[in-house]
């Protein structure tokens, strides 16, 4: 009875464990996802405004 008591508990507290430690986990991932997204449009955003500065440099250029 003691051994059937102690396994119960064991698997108790692992599941417990790994419960917390995924719910951490997933924590961690949906962060790092919308960090990663927000970078990407960030990079995105800045390579626009970079194309439009060496378009009107061209422009200009072109015009002398």
């Amino acid at each position: 009875m003691d051994i059937t008591n102690y396994l119960i508990g064991l698997l108790t507290g692992i599941s417990v464990t790994a419960f917390l430690i995924g719910k951490e986990l997933y924590k961690y991932y949906t962060k790092y996802m919308i960090q990663k997204k927000q970078l990407d449009r960030v990079l995105k955003m800045y390579d626009k405004i970079k194309n439009l500065k060496t378009s009107e440099t061209s422009h200009l250029n072109a015009g002398y």
